[in-house]
Formats: structure tokens, sequence, C-alpha cells
């Protein structure tokens, strides 16, 4: 749009996720470049912005009140604001309200989690002594090694990933992170093969 300056851009472009109720990431640190807000637009003006902002897990955080004169940048429709919009949106299905039932054996170590997450198929996060490590589904469980299909951040399909036993050194199963890649994936993907989309 010609004759546009980008305060006026920014106005309307949190105007228009206001009318649509769309979140936005807003950047107003000139100090951190990678910090940001992202949430629904409540109220906007050529002066103020306040925000319902989200956390990462897409729950309400409360509101942020900024002044128009200090946003630097505004994302809007990428992966990451649909993926709150979308969490924000079905909240209350996506987490649990109780723990997941644990295996049922005697023997409760990591290959026992492993293999039960495999049977229920529930996403794990396998982490490594340096605290890394992929998410996804279990598909093989050896002797010294395990398999996941990996999911990547936004639920997607994500190739897959084989660790060695013995470079485990933590699991995570059935967390809120895990919870909304379940989530995610099932809503994405299984749903949409499903619908034949």
């Amino acid at each position: 749009m010609a004759g546009i300056d980008g305060k006026s851009r920014f106005l309307e472009t949190l105007r228009t996720a206001c009318e649509s109720d769309r979140a936005v990431a807003v950047y107003s640190d000139s100090e951190d470049y990678q910090s940001y807000e992202v949430g629904f637009v409540e109220h906007v003006d050529s002066r103020e912005l306040v925000l319902q902002c989200l956390t990462s897990k897409g729950e309400p955080d409360g509101r942020r009140v900024l002044r128009m004169d200090e946003v630097m940048r505004v994302d809007m429709d990428n992966a990451y604001t649909k993926k709150l919009e979308l969490l924000y949106q079905y909240r209350d299905s996506v987490f649990e309200k109780s723990f997941r039932p644990g295996p049922t054996s005697k023997k409760i170590d990591v290959r026992t989690q492993l293999l039960h997450a495999q049977q229920s198929n529930t996403i794990v996060h396998l982490v490594d002594g340096n605290d890394y490590g992929p998410s996804g589904f279990v598909r093989e469980v050896g002797e010294d090694y395990v398999e996941i299909e990996r999911v990547g951040p936004n639920g997607e399909p994500d190739g897959r990933a084989t660790m060695l036993m013995g470079n485990v050194a933590k699991v995570h199963i059935g967390r809120r992170s895990e919870q909304i890649l379940e989530f995610l994936y099932k809503y994405n993907y299984e749903l949409k093969r499903l619908l034949g989309a």
C-alpha cells in the first residue's frame, strides 16, 4: 500500500487482528529483538495497545498495555500465532485433568516407561545429558536404543530419531508440552487424514 507509514500500518494490522479475533506477536523491546508478546488485541488506537496475552501453551496470561510508539514489529498469521490461537480455542480439551495411567508392571524403569508410551501411543520427549533431545511417538525400544517418530514444535511429522539408551538422561511423558504436541498432531494431521483433506 503506497503512501502509508510503518506506524499506520501497525495500527491497521492490529485493528484487523482485533476485529477478526486473531492473535498477534508484538515486538516492543528495542534492547532485545527476540523479545515479543503474543496475544489478542483488546484495544488499539494511535496511542495505546492493550493485549490479552497468551503463554507459550496458549493459556490466558493477563494483559499488557503498550504505547504504540514503542511497537517495532507486528507479526500476524504465522505458524506460531496460529498455534497459540488454536491452543487457546481448545484450551479446555488440550490438557488432561489428572495423571495418565502408567505401566502396570512392578519394574518401572526407563525401558518399561518407553514401552508403555509405545503401547498407549503417547508422545515422549527424550533428553540427553546436555538437556536436549527430540519429541515424538515411540516406535521401537531395543536392548540399547529407542527410536521415535519425531513430532515438530507445531505438531508436524518430523522424521525419525534413534538414541542409545545410555545417552537418555531423562524422559518426559505426558507433561503439558507433550500434551500440546499430541493435540496439535491429532488436530492438524490425524483429523485431516480422517476427513480426507
